[in-house]
């Protein structure tokens, strides 16, 4: 079974079928596994894949700023 994960660090799609633990070859980062299967991917058009991936990129960044506010204001309490 195909499986389609997405690279957190460049945002690029890669389709796995075996290895858990996939790297991407762009860039070399560990991929995040979608909730996307492999039938919903083929059928996405190019602008479906590029809503999907900036979607993806706003809650990323989101994500990270939310976790670095919270660290921040844990060193202030400290």
């Amino acid at each position: 079974m195909l499986r389609i994960f997405i690279c957190p660090k460049c945002y690029n799609f890669r389709m796995v079928s075996r290895k858990p633990a996939a790297i991407c070859f762009h860039c070399g980062a560990k991929l995040e596994k979608t909730e996307l299967d492999y039938n919903e991917y083929i059928h996405m058009t190019e602008q479906d894949r590029s809503t999907y991936r900036e979607n993806y990129k706003k809650r990323i960044l989101k994500y990270h700023e939310k976790l670095n506010q919270m660290l921040q204001e844990n060193q202030i309490l400290h």
